[in-house]
């Protein structure tokens, strides 16, 4: 759902070039997409909650979708792109039928490049209102777009492949063009590969993912020298799958366990998604799984749980093992320092 509004000022017949960049200043800094290329999604929608726009001027609506995957072979060019204002079952803006509609303009693209930018001419007041998007095309792809996604945006991939973040926006005053800076929540400083059109300024981010780029923020900034600085910015977050590392174990208490006395090892790592936990002892042969979770507490302690321990982190990208610790050999009468180990050895109170 987008709201148009018509702000109080009014645009006069007679009109020159400087002031045309000046009118439509708003369609300048909403004319700016931040997308994804090759990341899959379901049935989505990207455009902004409101615009504004001067009577009888123009104004841009920046809008992308997406479709669930099942319904790609149903996209077709001949699909239809139509706004529908106020819940009204009539279109008031048809791509296969621009000029007939009571929105007259133009929608941008084609329904194959997944694209719903539309511009409106000469708005009037009777323009204000709340409007969605929707797609009809072959077979059962027929869809409303009424909820859009309006804040950040997350992209899932998976480690070690390769994304592209391309950020575009329109030239409208081509003495005076717009700029495109990337910025991320990473410490490094990042630059994009920019090149520039008759009517676009583009700029594309490529890397290869790792675990170190999930739940990073990559924003992208386009800043137009107009009568005065306007910037816009757009943001993506990255949400990285990645297979278990620094897989390791905590013992609590550390050291020397007493006889009778109940002990607890921890085990973590870093995963996305979530692993699965599995708990071994080297002493069982055939090496079977002592317990699942990530925690494995021994209650009621005797010599026969000594033994050196170890977990097993698994998700579906792959396994990783706890480092093993070195062994505690421990007698009553020695005084030990040791740090962290994942083997425990039990001593009988009262031992000479």
């Amino acid at each position: 759902m987008i709201c148009i509004f018509l702000s109080q000022a009014t645009v006069t017949e007679a009109i020159s070039a400087a002031e045309v960049c000046s009118a439509c200043i708003l369609c300048v800094i909403n004319f700016f997409y931040l997308f994804v290329l090759g990341v899959l999604c379901g049935f989505n929608i990207n455009l902004p909650k409101r615009v504004e726009a001067l009577k009888g001027s123009c104004v841009f609506i920046p809008c992308t979708f997406d479709i669930d995957q099942q319904y790609k072979d149903d996209l077709t060019d001949s699909a239809k792109r139509m706004w529908f204002k106020d819940g009204g079952s009539t279109a008031v803006f048809n791509s296969s039928r621009p000029k007939t509609r009571p929105l007259k303009g133009e929608i941008f693209g084609t329904a194959t490049q997944k694209n719903c930018t539309t511009r409106i001419d000469n708005v009037r007041q009777s323009h204000n209102g709340s409007y969605y998007f929707r797609l009809e095309a072959n077979g059962k792809l027929q869809y409303n777009y009424t909820e859009p996604t309006h804040s950040q945006v997350q992209i899932g991939v998976i480690e070690g492949s390769s994304v592209s973040l391309r950020c575009s926006t329109k030239i409208f005053c081509p003495s005076r063009p717009p700029s495109l800076t990337w910025s991320s929540s990473l410490i490094e400083s990042i630059t994009g590969q920019q090149y520039q059109s008759q009517t676009d300024i583009i700029s594309d981010l490529n890397f290869t993912v790792s675990h170190r780029h999930h739940g990073v923020t990559f924003t992208c900034t386009a800043t137009h020298q107009l009568q005065k600085q306007i910037t816009k910015q757009e943001s993506r977050l990255l949400s990285v799958q990645y297979a278990p590392k620094n897989t390791s174990v905590r013992i609590n208490p550390a050291g020397l366990v007493l006889e009778g006395r109940s002990v607890t090892l921890s085990c973590s790592s870093d995963a996305n998604p979530a692993v699965n936990y599995t708990w071994y002892r080297d002493t069982e042969r055939p090496l079977n799984p002592v317990q699942t979770g990530p925690n494995l507490t021994i209650n009621n302690t005797d010599p026969t749980h000594s033994g050196r321990y170890y977990c097993t982190a698994e998700n579906k990208h792959g396994t990783q093992n706890s480092s093993v610790g070195n062994r505690i050999t421990n007698t009553a009468h020695r005084t030990h320092q040791c740090c962290w180990t994942s083997s425990v050895s039990i001593t009988s109170r009262g031992v000479a």
